[in-house]
């Protein structure tokens, strides 16, 4: 009795350890002579979760792999594929035979990688370098989304990215420097923790706030790979573990000054002119210098309001008109009834300008401020002027409406866009003795009125 040898073959992409929680290796079974007979590493490596066991392929899309990844593990396989059943229609043909397992598959793997050893098998890269460039490039290439608050689903601002990109930077100039080869997951702990902060503060001498952006990066996107189960390490979470910040104790304009600011004559002085009125916006509207710097492009008046999505939350504002910011939108109101606004300039020259207007407007008394030196904030008194800059201005929006015009702090923080009283309070310039005099003056006054409407009745 002649046996028949079939013409086809069974093919299948299974994972080694379909449970783990690392990439594992994605192994080709082959099949004939009615059961797998043999097994083909295919040199490509993956986590379970990312793989479609009924479809033998990777996941892609959002909770999938990246496009171009999932793209080359799915060719590699395909081009897998038609190579077993090439060589084994041609043995089968040629032979009228099953092949020899062992002589089969070293021929398939001669064909696969152009020699007769078998093919390398990836190494995972644990480095968490590696892991922010990774998600830079989907943060930028708009595949890596926001996952909660008012931008939720949307891709992430240029800024951010680029905030990201500053903590790559310094974490490779802290490999260079430490002669550290690389920055696995699994270095993150304490003691890492401890040395970063004494490399930033004691070789670098940067601020508190910018080490606790740096921590909360890598926070960021260790929770992230985590998720990815591409480690197990959880130092991070632990409370010592700390995005730290730092109170400031810098200034804000006062009505007074921001009338002394206003009436100085800046005739002959077109730049700074621009700058002060750039400047008085901020002050009273309350938004943020990447806000109030670029109205032209992103507001639109309507009656009273100013429409605006904020650059840094996404959310969209209505911010009242009050009558400094309506004389100034006034003046740069064209015939046909159309806003202009001052001229955007960059926040350095701003910051340049604004100290040259207020040395103008006499704000010379002397102010005593901290500064950031080592970790550690160090206390030198100079002129008012020179304290001021683009921030200045929205501190004092938030400080004048509450200290001076006495408005809910719920109200401001609609403007503002802060989400706790805490950090706002944290964030107004009142001193003790100014809240102290803040209430004194407000209860005052009720019991004023109280007893008016007393005498009325």
């Amino acid at each position: 009795m002649v046996r028949t040898v079939k013409i086809e073959c069974g093919i299948s992409f299974r994972l080694r350890e379909s449970g783990s929680t690392k990439a594992t290796p994605i192994t080709c079974f082959v099949e004939f002579n009615g059961k797998p007979v043999v097994k083909i590493p295919t040199g490509g490596k993956i986590l379970p979760s990312k793989w479609n066991p009924e479809k033998e392929k990777p996941v892609g899309g959002l909770k999938g792999l990246d496009h171009q990844e999932a793209k080359i593990i799915s060719e590699r396989l395909s081009f897998i594929r038609s190579v077993i059943e090439n060589s084994y229609r041609e043995y089968v043909s040629a032979f009228k035979s099953y092949p020899n397992k062992e002589s089969f598959k070293q021929q398939v793997i001669k064909a696969i990688n152009g020699n007769g050893e078998e093919p390398e098998e990836p190494k995972v890269d644990l480095s968490l370098i590696s892991y922010f460039e990774k998600q830079i490039k989907l943060s930028r290439e708009g595949k890596r989304l926001i996952i909660k608050g008012p931008r939720k689903g949307h891709p992430y601002r240029e800024n951010t990215v680029l905030s990201y990109e500053g903590t790559l930077e310094l974490l490779k100039d802290y490999i260079k420097v430490r002669k550290k080869k690389r920055l696995h997951f699994e270095d993150i702990t304490m003691d890492f923790y401890h040395d970063i902060r004494s490399y930033m503060f004691e070789d670098s001498r940067f601020s508190l706030n910018y080490f606790g952006k740096v921590i909360k990066h890598i926070k960021l996107f260790m929770r992230e790979s985590e998720e990815e189960k591409l480690h197990v390490s959880d130092t991070y979470r632990s409370k010592a573990f700390i995005k730290v910040e730092e109170d400031t104790d810098a200034v804000y304009n006062d009505i007074l000054q921001l009338q002394a600011i206003a009436s100085v004559d800046l005739t002959g002085h077109p730049g700074l002119l621009n700058a002060r009125d750039l400047y008085l916006q901020g002050a009273w509207t309350g938004l943020r210098f990447q806000d109030y710097s670029v109205l032209q492009e992103k507001a639109r008046v309507v009656g009273n309001f100013i429409h605006i999505e904020t650059e840094k939350t996404g959310v969209f504002v209505a911010i009242p008109i009050l009558p400094v910011a309506r004389e100034i939108l006034e003046r740069y109101r064209e015939e046909d009834g159309t806003y202009r606004y001052p001229k955007p300039i960059s926040n350095q020259k701003l910051n340049d300008y604004i100290k040259t207007v207020g040395k103008m407007a006499e704000l010379v008394h002397p102010v005593t401020i901290s500064v950031p030196d080592g970790g550690k904030r160090v206390k030198i008194t100079i002129p008012f002027h020179d304290a001021m800059g683009t921030h200045t201005a929205r501190r004092s929006f938030a400080t004048n409406m509450y200290k001076h015009y006495r408005l809910p702090a719920q109200t401001i923080m609609k403007i503002t866009g802060h989400t706790t009283e805490a950090n706002f309070f944290k964030y107004i310039r009142m001193t003790p003795e100014e809240n102290a005099q803040f209430i004194l003056d407000t209860v005052t006054e009720k019991m004023a009125l109280e007893q008016i409407d007393k005498k009325t009745d």
